[in-house]
């Protein structure tokens, strides 16, 4: 399990690293086009298209090195008085169910994507095609969903991460 734990949290970090350059052009894409709008009366044609999809990329690219860090809002004061059983009964069905989740997450949005391409969908104002973020919103989440696979991996062998 280490490789495949090295190998998930690896690409869990270049993803990571993706939401970080779509951050760096979304601050960047914001800045001109303010700047143009307010100062040179020429705001940057679909802006709010460019915007919104970078959006996307932030958030799905960054979700699995959130996991990793622990960053993400857990809710445990009540069954933090279970037993310790109860407790790892319970955190077994919640990881299974997040992996049911994900899992079908990351074939919905492959289907939609290719929907999406099929159909030629494209953004409203700069008929950006909208497939390839279908498609990088699928891919995105496959590194948290090997993420939950590890971790319900320890909680079965009674191993806290």
């Amino acid at each position: 399990m280490n490789a495949f734990e090295r190998f998930t949290r690896r690409l869990s970090q270049w993803f990571n690293w993706i939401a970080l350059a779509g951050l760096t052009v979304m601050l960047g894409l914001v800045t001109v086009d303010i700047v143009g709008a307010k100062v040179f009366r020429l705001p940057v044609p679909g802006a709010m298209d460019f915007t919104s999809l970078l959006g996307l990329v932030v958030i799905a690219f960054a979700v699995a090195q959130t996991q990793i860090m622990g960053r993400h809002i857990t809710v445990n004061f009540l069954t933090l008085r279970l037993p310790k059983r109860i407790r790892i009964i319970m955190r077994s069905i919640s990881t299974l169910l997040c992996i049911l989740f994900f899992a079908v997450i990351i074939w919905r949005a492959f289907m939609h994507a290719r929907d999406m391409q099929v159909l030629g969908d494209a953004s409203l104002t700069v008929k950006i095609p909208l497939s390839p973020f279908g498609y990088g919103l699928a891919i995105a989440f496959v590194p948290m969903l090997l993420i939950l696979l590890i971790h319900f991996y320890y909680i079965v062998k009674g191993v806290d991460e």
